[in-house]
């Protein structure tokens, strides 16, 4: 699933969906390779703590 906003809105849109979301003017968000994994992490170790 991919990051995209509009305004205020963000939504995460599978990768299929993609084109209409472009065509409607939404823009891709950018997110870096090592953020995703650092979100699951701290969400574990907030779970633990």
């Amino acid at each position: 699933m991919v990051k995209y906003k509009m305004g205020a809105i963000v939504k995460e849109v599978p990768k299929g969906a993609e084109k209409w979301y472009i065509k409607a003017g939404w823009k891709k968000l950018e997110t870096p390779k090592g953020e995703n994994k650092n979100d699951k992490t701290n969400s574990k170790e907030t779970a633990t703590t």
